[in-house]
């Protein structure tokens, strides 16, 4: 059935976002990004579409179904996705609303030597057309990219076969990240590569 199948997708694709979400919530608070907040601003956003596309289809499901009420758990797993970045968003929230950090965040980003950052690759990037592994990122410029926002979707914990397109968008963590934003192009200047070591 056509709609159990859109369900199924939809269901994933919640489950996957809610894992990103928490990640990045948490990042918000630990790295005081408002960058990162604002992302899960996003996300949040297009979770509430995910959920009620959900129930949308279920309701159309139940029409064929001979026993309607097993769909049930399929809204309930639904709801349960949009609890979960609700509860992420209102982590990332306390950044957005400038709340003062515990003291005890506090000395943990003090003592974080790493940043989070949101970076958009842009034309003329050397990035562009390289699978992670290629790249090295980690050892070579310091960073580990944990997210890739391409177009209205997020690929959460990329392979390292993933290639970087242009447009990408780049959630990345480490001491590297101003690297990488040369890397990635985003003054729009001409991309340099990154030197092989020998």
């Amino acid at each position: 059935m056509k709609e159990l199948e859109e369900i199924r997708g939809c269901l994933i694709e919640m489950k996957n976002l809610s894992s990103l979400m928490v990640d990045l919530a948490f990042s918000a608070v630990m790295y005081d990004s408002e960058d990162i907040a604002d992302e899960v601003y996003i996300l949040e956003e297009k979770m509430d579409e995910l959920t009620l596309k959900v129930k949308k289809l279920a309701l159309r499901a139940a029409k064929h179904e001979e026993n309607p009420e097993t769909l049930l758990s399929i809204i309930e797993m639904a709801t349960i996705n949009e609890q979960i970045s609700d509860s992420a968003y209102g982590i990332a929230d306390l950044v957005l609303r400038d709340v003062e950090p515990h003291p005890i965040i506090r000395k943990i980003m003090h003592d974080v030597d790493e940043e989070i950052g949101r970076i958009k690759v842009n034309r003329g990037s050397i990035l562009i057309g390289q699978s992670l592994k290629q790249l090295k990122l980690p050892t070579k410029v310091g960073v580990r990219v944990i997210a890739i926002k391409r177009g209205g979707k997020y690929i959460y914990n990329p392979s390292k076969d993933e290639k970087i397109e242009e447009g990408d968008i780049l959630i990345a963590v480490g001491s590297g990240i101003d690297r990488l934003r040369e890397l990635s192009n985003e003054k729009g200047e001409e991309g340099e590569f990154i030197e092989e070591e020998e």
